[in-house]
């Protein structure tokens, strides 16, 4: 009696075991690596100056900068223009409208940031608040001459509220092509603020 060619015999038990098995544990850990990045990207601390609180995201690199910056975190991890978030608060006169106010915001950002361009400018309420949403775009280069960076294209988005004799200004900047896979987070961080 002849062998079998290899292609006909009979497939153990362990064969179709593994069959079955190395893709459903492949499934597993691709499911179980997604939960453990979202719940590492959802940990935040808790910030609060000047009756402002919110939720940073943890790990990012916190500085502020000027008077009237209140929180500035960057991600490290980001590449290109660092994705930041920024809270301010600046002193309103009394009886200012949030529209007047970004008017004035714009024309300031206008003065100070390269190719400054607004792409869009709306009312919005956030959390119950009335505020203002401007959306904008900038171009940031590196002013030392001696590195041989190119420039950004930053897009950025700004909620303001005035509330009472000041407002109140939630940002976030980030590089182009990564804006629109960051903004999600920023929403979560947005939702945090409490003033």
């Amino acid at each position: 009696m002849t062998a079998l060619p290899a292609a006909r015999r009979a497939r153990s038990l362990g064969d179709r075991f593994a069959e079955v098995s190395v893709p459903l544990v492949t499934v597993l850990a691709l499911l179980l690596g997604w939960v453990l990045k979202t719940s590492v990207e959802a940990r935040s601390i808790a910030f609060a100056a000047e009756g402002i609180t919110a939720q940073a995201p943890a790990g990012w690199l916190r500085t502020t900068g000027g008077e009237t910056e209140r929180l500035r975190v960057t991600d490290p991890a980001s590449t290109g223009f660092g994705t930041t978030y920024v809270i301010e608060t600046r002193p309103v006169a009394e009886g200012t409208t949030t529209a007047q106010y970004t008017s004035l915001l714009t024309l300031a950002r206008g003065q100070t940031l390269t190719a400054y361009r607004v792409l869009d400018q709306q009312p919005v309420t956030v959390n119950g608040r009335a505020g203002y949403k401007l959306t904008f775009v900038y171009v940031e280069s590196n002013p030392d001459l001696t590195h041989e960076d190119l420039p950004h294209v930053v897009r950025g988005v700004e909620f303001i509220f005035v509330s009472g004799s000041r407002a109140v200004l939630v940002a976030y900047h980030a590089d182009e092509p990564a804006y629109e896979a960051d903004y999600g987070r920023f929403r979560q961080f947005l939702n945090s603020v409490n003033f």
